[in-house]
């Protein structure tokens, strides 16, 4: 799963991503975490990639009609995206970039201790994409500059991240982000076969500190190596 995840260098979205400028001000967050207004990136036009702020967890177009509401999904399982009446209508038509330059990840320990986080971020992409899905739905009292809500990709883990967790998100390969966003493909079966995981030699992962568990806590210590590692030489903190 992708509960939460770091955009360290939000001021370098317009050249990754080949945006015009961006509309609205944004900062670095260590610690993004469902709820939080977040930017995506959609195809506005032919080719032109546009970033829009929304609330991380999809606002379904229907309310629950009776019992506790559920919370908005966070992330939308890929086996199943095509299936599912909330999300095959987006996977169709309405598909994002969630842009992240890494993720958290816990791993279970001893009985009686705490989960260990892990930061997992791709070795050769400073900046890189997750699969999102996106609609125009909004919380009740969101403001003007709420365009709508998402949720995140995921897929079974890689070999590398199996330690970790069994799932994953979609990291998007670059080469492939413009098919995934693109607003002319509008038919499921051309974009399913890019929801697989990201080859293990991509990513990294290393232990760090237990902060990031309060969503209070933002900023850069929260990825910095924590615990055995923290000592080793660099490249030996590694998970992998």
């Amino acid at each position: 799963m992708c509960g939460r995840y770091v955009l360290e260098a939000p001021d370098d979205l317009s050249e990754r991503f080949h945006l015009r400028q961006l509309s609205f001000n944004l900062r670095p967050t260590f610690n993004a975490a469902p709820s939080q207004l977040l930017p995506v990136i959609v195809e506005a036009a032919p080719e032109v990639w546009e970033a829009r702020l929304m609330h991380w967890g999809l606002i379904p177009r229907w309310k629950n009609s009776g019992g506790k509401p559920l919370p908005p999904p966070i992330n939308a399982r890929a086996e199943s995206v095509d299936e599912k009446p909330m999300f095959r209508g987006l996977v169709a038509k309405r598909r994002c970039l969630v842009p992240a330059t890494g993720f958290y990840e816990w791993q279970a320990r001893g009985a009686g201790e705490r989960k260990q986080p892990y930061f997992i971020h791709v070795t050769d992409e400073p900046i890189f994409a997750f699969a999102g899905l996106w609609d125009d739905t909004r919380p009740e009292g969101a403001t003007d500059d709420v365009a709508g809500s998402f949720t995140i990709v995921t897929t079974a883990a890689n070999e590398a991240m199996s330690s970790l967790h069994h799932r994953m998100p979609v990291i998007l390969d670059q080469s492939d982000e413009a098919t995934w966003v693109s607003a002319e493909l509008q038919e499921a079966g051309a974009v399913m076969p890019l929801l697989r995981p990201l080859p293990s030699e991509r990513i990294d992962a290393f232990p760090v500190s237990l902060a990031v568990n309060n969503v209070r806590n933002d900023d850069p210590h929260l990825i910095e190596p924590e615990g055995d590692g923290a000592d080793e030489e660099p490249g030996q903190a590694s998970l992998f």
